[in-house]
């Protein structure tokens, strides 16, 4: 199962790229949650609300929740931050020479790490995408560099600490073609690696806001082969979710630390309770499904009062325009169920929304 993505800014038609991973051609569909939501379906403007969606716009608007998240709608991949329902979009990176992708929120909802990505040119004359890790204010000030060749930065909740992982080289490409799980103080800028060389092909970790948790998706693992995984930090120990019925990819923890959403598969966002010790089946529940026949949804995320998940929808992962890439939107529904809320119109590649509350 992977992200659908498009070509890089300037970048040469030999390679592609989908924020760190080679294009696949193949939806997939396998491990579904049964059940019948609607799919979901992008609009033209909040005009075309239904009464319930009107509804759900103006609780968000109330809430003072906002959404950072990336997009290309500037031509080039950015970050912004919106209200939750979808107004008021400010760009806080302007950074029209590299790409900003993956952004995650400190828990004290002033700073924000993310990938920063660029082309690099081979000695052989190829051109790869370089991953690099960095953190700043969320007005785009003190913007630091955390760590080269590395990507898919979270925050602990005390926002001093951000985990990540390294990339294998500059010719590995695939989303998982990474290795351990580092994690670096932002104030001694000292880094170290949590699990002794245990996990590698590690990709997309999140910090439990409760403290005690990370979870995160391996693949083509001697142990684990592909799953969710998730570390005890408390031992170090690692726990496949296989047996709680979690499987799939990019994996989300309620800020609670009690509930997990994730892609079970490229069609469906499922939800459940993190119980990661669990050696039998939880009850699973889909909260997003995507529009067939070849849509796909991606990157839950929680609100932090556990009310609301956000996602992003591609109705055609086949389609991508030359300068605003593949027609991601961002969505959101109430975690318990419901109707969604489309929150961006311009199909612009709008993707990894992070819920965060401003103070």
């Amino acid at each position: 199962m992977r992200d659908r993505g498009s070509v890089m800014k300037g970048e040469s038609s030999q390679f592609r790229w989908i924020d760190g991973e080679e294009e696949e051609q193949n939806l997939d569909a396998d491990n579904q949650i049964y059940s019948n939501i609607e799919p979901t379906t992008a609009t033209s403007s909040p005009a075309e609300d239904s009464p319930a969606q009107i509804k759900i716009r103006a609780e968000l608007k109330r809430s003072g929740l906002k959404i950072c998240f990336q997009s290309r709608r500037d031509g080039n991949s950015e970050l912004y931050v919106m209200d939750a329902d979808g107004s008021n979009a400010v760009n806080i990176t302007k950074t029209a020479s590299v790409d900003e992708i993956y952004p995650h929120i400190s828990r004290d909802d002033r700073c924000v790490c993310f990938t920063v990505v660029h082309i690099e040119k081979l000695s052989n004359g190829c051109t790869v995408p370089r991953f690099d890790v960095y953190w700043m204010n969320l007005n785009g000030s003190r913007r630091t560099l955390v760590a080269t060749d590395a990507t898919d930065p979270c925050w602990d909740p005390t926002g001093d600490l951000i985990a990540f992982v390294k990339r294998l080289g500059l010719k590995k490409t695939k989303d998982y073609h990474n290795t351990g799980l580092f994690v670096y103080n932002i104030h001694t800028h000292k880094t170290e690696e949590l699990t002794d060389g245990e996990l590698y092909h590690t990709y997309v970790p999140c910090w439990s806001p409760a403290g005690d948790w990370i979870v995160a998706t391996v693949h083509k693992h001697a142990e684990f082969d592909h799953a969710i995984i998730a570390i005890d930090l408390h031992n170090k120990q690692i726990h496949s979710l296989k047996k709680s019925g979690i499987d799939g990819c990019r994996p989300d923890l309620s800020w609670d630390g009690k509930r997990i959403c994730w892609n079970p598969n490229d069609i469906q966002i499922g939800e459940t309770r993190f119980s990661p010790q669990s050696s039998h089946k939880l009850p699973l529940r889909a909260i997003a499904k995507a529009p067939p026949p070849q849509g796909s949804v991606y990157f839950g995320d929680w609100s932090p009062d556990g009310r609301y998940i956000a996602y992003a929808t591609n109705p055609n992962f086949r389609i991508s325009d030359p300068r605003t890439g593949a027609p991601w939107d961002i969505f959101v529904t109430r975690a318990k169920g419901g109707p969604y809320l489309q929150l961006t119109f311009d199909r612009a590649n709008n993707k990894h929304p992070e819920f965060f509350l401003q103070t």
